[in-house]
């Protein structure tokens, strides 16, 4: 586990920027109390699965209100060539078909370079980084759902740092 961001969390950290300090003043305005919350001694894994399956609900309320298939995010968990390390990803139509496309002319080499060899790639993932925000901003209960996702990888980092 290294300290650089999934493309997918990229996108997410930069609408939490977008989405922050709206809501931190909209908050000062409404005088809202925050609210504590105690987590406990849940392990590690615990709080990794409670990550998975907030940006798994995450995704699939998001993949009801996105209007292109193409767009829309399955989460699951995939094995890298030559380890038995699951990893859990969750990933647009677009990107996965990118890969997809990539592999079948580079012998099954799924690396990264996939997302360099598609001239439409970087059009696509704009258009998803901007349905994805458009979404989460427009609509309160993808918004609750992508703050409980946030919270629960705040809480899963402190965690693992902590410990």
């Amino acid at each position: 586990t290294g300290t650089a961001m999934k493309p997918n969390h990229k996108i997410l950290a930069a609408i939490v920027v977008a989405m922050v300090f709206p809501l931190a003043a909209s908050a000062q305005e409404d005088k809202v109390e925050d609210e504590v919350v105690v987590v406990g001694n849940q392990s590690i894994s615990t709080l990794r699965k409670e990550v998975y399956k907030a940006e798994a609900d995450f995704y699939a309320l998001y993949n009801t209100l996105n209007d292109d298939p193409d767009y829309d995010v399955k989460c699951y968990y995939e094995t890298a060539t030559g380890t038995h390390v699951k990893n859990h990803v969750c990933r647009a139509n677009f990107v996965s078909a990118s890969y997809a496309k990539h592999a079948a002319r580079n012998g099954n080499d799924l690396s990264r370079v996939a997302a360099q060899t598609d001239p439409a790639f970087a059009e696509k993932t704009a258009i998803f980084e901007e349905k994805l925000g458009g979404l989460v901003n427009t609509n309160a209960e993808l918004q609750a759902a992508f703050l409980s996702y946030n919270e629960a990888r705040t809480t899963f980092f402190t965690a693992r740092e902590a410990r």
